[in-house]
């Protein structure tokens, strides 16, 4: 097990915030990993999701306008033929199920056919689209709040349990790279609304693991998926 160190691994972690399938997000994984040239790529997603986005995209004739094309496989695909690591830091659809269903309550249950209001009439991928980043997130914020009183215990789910898994991964990976005497920055895409805990979560490593044990969460070393160069002849 790597040692998780009580430092601010936020000097040694970037993340992008994105909104999934939209195309500026799709643009701003490709600009990040051609500006930064990183070593280290973390995505919001686990095995089975990375493998079916993948996998759909094979050999599909529309791959290069396809609506199911997202940011996390686009990142991928932007590293091309270069030496890199891409992690898989997020929960698995599975258990995020399986916390779901174990942690709703009744009055949860009693309203979940219910429209939940969303407090905004924007079309938030519009906005995102136009470069309104910012007002999306704020929008965002407003509606996670909203819902939060509305689902309690799905929100914490689908947010804090998922913001202090992956932070925890992202420490780990941190923590491996100093350990080996590597300075390399980790390049992290996730959607916009788990930046921020995220972000208060490597400040704070310690609060990491009271979360971990809050939430009962088994940690598990990220994914590797080894990005090897090919020199070709």
């Amino acid at each position: 097990m790597v040692e998780i160190f009580n430092i601010d691994y936020n000097e040694y972690v970037d993340i992008v915030g994105t909104a999934h399938f939209t195309g500026r997000s799709i643009n701003d994984a490709y600009e990040s990993i051609k500006s930064l040239k990183p070593k280290d790529v973390a995505i919001e997603l686990d095995w089975r999701r990375f493998q079916h986005l993948n996998t759909a995209c094979l050999n599909c004739p529309k791959s290069g306008s396809c609506k199911g094309l997202c940011e996390f496989t686009g990142a991928a695909e932007a590293l091309g033929n270069v030496d890199a690591n891409i992690w898989l830091i997020d929960m698995t659809e599975h258990e995020i199920r399986l916390r779901i269903r174990s942690r709703m309550t009744p009055f949860e249950r009693a309203r979940i056919g219910l429209q939940m209001h969303r407090g905004v009439d924007e079309d938030p991928i519009w906005l995102w689209e136009k470069g309104f980043k910012d007002r999306v997130i704020n929008n965002s914020k407003r509606e996670i709040e909203a819902s939060r009183k509305l689902f309690p215990s799905v929100w914490q789910v689908l947010i804090d349990e998922r913001n202090a898994l992956m932070a925890a991964k992202l420490a780990w990976i941190g923590s491996k790279n100093l350990n080996e005497g590597k300075d390399s920055r980790i390049l992290t895409f996730v959607g916009a609304a788990h930046v921020e805990g995220i972000k208060d979560l490597l400040m704070n490593p310690l609060l990491i693991k009271d979360q971990l044990r809050k939430f009962n969460l088994s940690f598990t070393e990220p994914i590797l998926i080894r990005r090897v160069a090919i020199q070709w002849n």
